[in-house]
């Protein structure tokens, strides 16, 4: 097992006042980033030895950065300049952007770093005035921000947010679970923040919410689990349900009125968690697949191919190897002893929970309130799962359900289906998602 490097002064710095986070030469983040750009600029040998961790993941994202940073040089030129540098919290991590001259014009490189400061990725981008999410002005906030910990066992320890009303005496409350893969609190996505947004709308409605950084965003490179342990429970299951143990113990909140919704495979996994949660008032499904993710996942690269206008060797070659790795978890004969090749280095029990959870069976089961949320323009989760979700609820009175044509899978407005590219926009989540959230939460 990798020793986890874990300092409790890392979230220090993520508490300390925004005035003191301002200052260039107290930040740690902005000091790192000048420090590695400038060992890039003068070409510095064994430059990466100081940036990255020691383990076989942090070798890994090292020579990864060495060829992207390699195929920039060659293509723009050698960096002449490092100018400005901007930092964004992401949950528990944190990331900087700095914008940078060659020969051929300017350009961002993005940092992202681990809790112990270590860089995790290096991503580069054109140059653009807008480097992170900016949230919607507010001209009068009403609510506290409070930081909290969310523990689902003795091993694991979740950083979130708890987004309370002011002057309010009994609230009601939701906590939002992500999709799958690491994501942290805020879920954020390119330049936006689609729970963040989602928080900072329904706290101003008189809801309190609960965010949380997820488990493999925590423990992204150094598992205090082991992975062939992880299924959807330990991925997202028995956190979400320990933050909603969390959420009805607080101070102003309503016991009797507190709601988990669930984001894509969160909304999958949300009909498990309503069977562990004592008193959940009810679920809200944003983007709910209806069938397992070993089926959705060769549709997905298969719309994404049929954007391309021109041959992607690469590209082509990667999706074969997803799909002949979706090919072997889907065999018969895979066991929690096999020995294969399997998606995004999933390990057997994950994909065997996978294949053989039945979400809307689950689903049926369940006598709670329940709101199901699409978007038309959504190619992760399409309107196929949508009128899935339709037939197997039907005739349920406590299933409710909208659909936004508008929408894509981040509920953001757009026109025609969406495209992998457009998570390089920057957008905010449709005021009409979180309205019929606020009017669901109230009872309406």
């Amino acid at each position: 097992m990798i020793k986890l490097r874990y300092s409790l002064q890392i979230f220090a710095l993520l508490l300390i006042s925004g005035a003191c986070m301002a200052q260039d030469e107290v930040n740690p983040y902005k000091k790192l980033t000048k420090s590695f750009l400038g060992a890039v600029k003068r070409d510095i040998p064994n430059r990466n030895d100081k940036f990255f961790d020691s383990s076989f993941y942090g070798k890994i994202t090292s020579a990864q950065a060495d060829r992207t940073i390699s195929n920039f040089i060659r293509t723009n030129g050698q960096i002449v300049a490092i100018e400005k540098t901007e930092v964004d919290t992401q949950g528990c991590k944190m990331a900087t952007a700095t914008s940078i001259k060659t020969s051929n014009g300017k350009f961002i490189w993005y940092l992202y770093f681990d809790q112990a400061q270590y860089i995790q990725r290096v991503a580069i981008d054109t140059f653009s005035t807008q480097w992170f999410y900016k949230a919607k002005p507010i001209a009068s906030p009403n609510f506290t921000r409070k930081e909290v910990i969310i523990e689902s066992n003795p091993f694991i320890k979740l950083p979130g947010s708890l987004y309370v009303p002011n002057n309010a005496k009994k609230t009601p409350a939701v906590v939002l679970v992500h999709g799958s893969g690491p994501h942290d609190r805020n879920c954020s996505i390119g330049k936006n923040k689609i729970f963040l947004d989602m928080a900072l709308e329904l706290v101003q409605k008189g809801i309190t919410v609960l965010i949380y950084d997820k488990r493999t965003y925590v423990y992204q490179y150094h598992d205090p689990f082991p992975m062939d342990s992880m299924d959807y429970n330990s991925e997202t299951v028995d956190d979400a349900v320990a933050a909603f143990d969390f959420l009805k113990q607080q101070a102003g909140v309503d016991s009797n009125k507190v709601y988990i919704a669930g984001h894509s495979q969160g909304a999958m996994c949300a009909p498990l968690m309503a069977k562990k949660c004592k008193n959940l008032k009810g679920l809200i499904l944003l983007a709910a697949p209806a069938r397992s993710l070993l089926e959705i996942i060769p549709e997905q690269l298969d719309y994404i191919a049929s954007l391309r206008t021109k041959k992607d060797e690469t590209a082509d070659a990667q999706a074969v190897s997803i799909k002949w790795q979706v090919n072997n978890a889907l065999k018969p004969d895979l066991t929690l002893q096999s020995k294969t090749s399997l998606p995004f280095g999933g390990r057997p029990k994950y994909w065997l929970f996978d294949r053989n959870y039945k979400v809307l069976e689950v689903a049926k089961t369940l006598t709670l309130p329940m709101l199901l949320i699409q978007g038309g323009r959504d190619y992760n989760v399409v309107k196929k799962d949508y009128d899935m979700w339709s037939d197997a609820m039907k005739g349920k009175a406590n299933f409710k359900k909208v659909y936004f044509e508008e929408l894509d899978h981040m509920f953001f407005m757009g026109q025609g289906m969406a495209k992998p590219n457009d998570l390089n926009k920057s957008g905010y989540v449709s005021d009409k998602v979180t309205a019929k959230m606020v009017d669901f939460i109230n009872g309406k």
